[in-house]
């Protein structure tokens, strides 16, 4: 059984975990909820990946007993803190530039602790994520132990985009960690890409109740088998989502994403497409009761897939989402005559 001790003040928040994997995703709400009190809603969703971070090196990696979760509120940021008491030396955190490799299956075996861990959408990425999601991180040695932190301000990740928009690409790619790329979404339709959003959201809530209430074993089977790959999207969709909801909230219908990522993320992406056809085909099947994605959500998909596949493995140029339709309709049409 998880233990959790809180303690707190007017501008910190602290809860202390055993140091255990399982911890995490109590973490993760902790952070989440804490930011709720403090009217910070619109750091959520990066501190929960921060999170998942910091506290899953400090519970796998830093043979300590216990780790402590902090949000703490500064003049200009929240930081979030994870301390552990263990003897592993600060030297060893570093950002990690590339993504474990996913394996085509997975393991049919599903246990308790994996039940808890698929909470866990950004466990493993490496403190690379951290460096792009918060304005700044940093590691500080403890008598005992050690302290992680990471400083959000909600808005960074977008005055960083702007700068570097202004820099050439020989610069700004030399300001992503090795192995990493920047891929750009020209022409994005924001209302499009947030209905696409949306229906993922319905497919996960649908495999995540599949799988906990493990009552029909050929549901458990097609849970276990999709939803770490479309929890493994969780980084791509967050800052597309950002962007979106920015341009949406700007009067503007369509918007240009830029997304840095490691250069492993294209296999995720072509797992993730895979994924999503096989998880229509079950709707059609009436095996999920979430609804097929609508033909003009799996245009966007296959649109999304090709940009993030083309730049990441082959270079190639981005094409806006209208230009790649009036291809395809000329491609079509040209098949037709």
């Amino acid at each position: 059984m998880q233990e959790e001790h809180l303690t707190g003040s007017d501008t910190a928040q602290s809860v202390r975990y055993p140091a255990n994997p399982a911890s995490v995703p109590g973490a993760r709400r902790f952070v989440a909820r804490s930011l709720e009190a403090i009217g910070r809603s619109d750091l959520v969703d990066d501190a929960m990946l921060c999170a998942s971070e910091l506290a899953g090196n400090a519970a796998l990696h830093s043979e300590c007993t216990y780790i402590e979760v902090s949000v703490e509120t500064t003049a200009d940021a929240v930081r979030l803190v994870v301390e552990d008491d263990g003897p592993v030396s600060m030297s060893v955190v570093a950002p990690r530039t590339t993504l474990p490799g996913l394996d085509d299956s997975f393991d049919e075996e599903l246990d308790e602790l994996d039940l808890l861990l698929a909470d866990q959408p950004a466990t493993g990425r490496g403190l690379a994520i951290v460096t792009v999601l918060a304005r700044d991180w940093g590691v500080e040695e403890l008598p005992q132990g050690k302290r992680v932190w990471a400083a959000l301000t909600g808005d960074s990740a977008g005055a960083a985009r702007r700068a570097q928009e202004r820099r050439s690409a020989e610069q700004r790619a030399a300001d992503l960690p090795a192995g990493w790329a920047t891929v750009r979404l020209s022409g994005s339709p924001a209302s499009l890409v947030r209905r696409h959003d949306q229906h993922l959201d319905e497919l996960v809530r649908e495999l995540k109740l599949m799988l906990y209430a493990n009552e029909n074993p050929g549901n458990v089977a097609i849970a276990r088998r999709l939803r770490p790959v479309i929890d493994a999207s969780d980084y791509v969709r967050l800052t597309v989502r950002r962007d979106v909801d920015a341009a949406l909230a700007r009067g503007e219908s369509v918007v240009d994403v830029d997304l840095s990522m490691p250069s492993e993320f294209s296999r995720e992406i072509r797992l993730l497409d895979d994924a999503l056809r096989e998880a229509d085909a079950l709707s059609t099947e009436r095996r999920l009761l979430t609804l097929p994605a609508s033909p003009d959500v799996q245009a966007l998909r296959a649109w999304l897939s090709a940009q993030i596949v083309g730049q990441m493995e082959r270079g190639a140029t981005p094409v806006s989402w209208q230009t790649w339709q009036s291809q395809r309709a000329g491609q079509r049409g040209h098949r037709g005559s």
